[in-house]
C-alpha cells in the first residue's frame, strides 16, 4: 500500500504538555467569574465530532447561533479543518480550538454574540482552564461550559442543589438532572457560577441538554454522517447552514 504523507505527525511529536499546562494557568488567571455582560438575546453553541477519514485527523467545528429566550435558529457555521493536536485528558481544548475557533470567527462576521455555550468544562477542571474559558478568554465572550461527564472535583450538596467542589471546597459546578442524564454546568469566562446555572436552566427544552450544545450536536453529527467523500482540498472549509436546513453538501 502506498504510504501517505500525514502534515500532522510533526505537531504531534513537537506538541509540549507541560508548555500547555502552563497556557491554561495564564489562562485561568485571565478568566473572569463574575458577570460582566448586557442584555442577552443572541447565544451560541458550540460543538465538535470527528469525521471517519482516512490517512488524516480532521474534525468538524459547528458554530450555531439562536435567539434568546425563544432558541430559535438564527444562523450556523461549520468550520472543517485538520486536528493535530492529539487527545490527552485535560488538554482537550487545544485540540478542538483547531475547528471551533475558525467557526466562531466566521460567525461572528455575520451575527452579534452575547454569550457562548461550549460543549466541555469552563472552570471544572484541573487547572481551571476548560474548553469553555479556553474560548470565552480568547474572544473575550461570556461563555458556559456544559460537559455530560465530571472531569474534576468532588460532589457536595448545598440546600438541595448539588455542586461540584475544588481540593478548595469551593463551587466549581453545578450539577443538574440525575443519573445518566446529569449534565455539569461551569462558568468560562465573564459569567458567575450561579448565573452559569439559571442561564442553562432557562435553555433546557428536550433531553438532557441546553438547546445551544444539543442542535450543535445535531449538527455536527448529521455533518460527519453526510459528508463520506474525504477532507477537502484547502485548510480549513466553510459551511453555512440557516434555520433548521443542513446541507447534504459542502457549499
Amino acid at each position: 500500500m502506498e504510504e501517505v504523507f500525514d502534515p500532522c505527525t510533526g505537531v504531534r511529536k513537537r506538541f509540549d504538555v507541560s508548555r500547555a499546562y502552563k497556557a491554561q494557568k495564564y489562562i485561568a488567571k485571565n478568566a473572569v467569574l463574575e458577570d460582566r455582560f448586557n442584555q442577552i438575546r443572541i447565544v451560541v453553541g458550540l460543538d465538535v465530532s470527528y469525521p471517519n477519514w482516512r490517512f488524516s485527523s480532521w474534525g468538524i467545528g459547528v458554530a450555531v447561533a439562536l435567539a434568546y429566550p425563544s432558541m430559535k435558529i438564527l444562523d450556523c457555521i461549520a468550520a472543517v479543518a485538520r486536528v493535530c493536536v492529539p487527545y490527552i485528558p485535560g488538554l482537550l481544548a487545544f485540540r478542538e480550538m483547531a475547528v471551533l475557533a475558525p467557526a466562531l470567527a466566521r460567525l461572528q462576521r455575520r451575527i452579534s454574540v452575547d454569550l457562548i455555550v461550549v460543549d466541555g468544562h469552563g472552570i471544572a477542571h484541573p487547572r481551571k482552564a476548560g474548553i469553555a474559558t479556553h474560548v470565552g478568554v480568547v474572544f473575550d465572550k461570556p461563555s458556559i461550559g456544559v460537559a455530560k461527564k465530571k472531569l474534576y472535583g468532588e460532589y457536595r450538596e448545598e440546600r438541595d442543589e448539588l455542586y461540584i467542589v475544588d481540593d478548595k471546597q469551593r463551587p466549581i459546578a453545578g450539577v443538574l438532572g440525575e443519573g445518566s442524564k446529569r449534565i455539569f454546568v461551569s462558568p468560562g469566562h465573564r459569567v458567575s457560577l450561579t448565573t452559569s446555572i439559571r442561564l442553562i436552566k432557562s435553555m433546557l427544552r428536550r433531553g438532557k441538554l441546553p438547546e445551544p450544545t444539543r442542535i450543535a450536536d445535531k449538527i455536527t453529527k448529521d455533518l460527519k454522517k453526510r459528508i463520506t467523500s474525504g477532507p477537502p482540498g484547502r485548510e480549513v472549509h466553510y459551511i453555512r447552514c440557516s434555520g433548521n436546513r443542513i446541507p447534504d453538501i459542502f457549499s
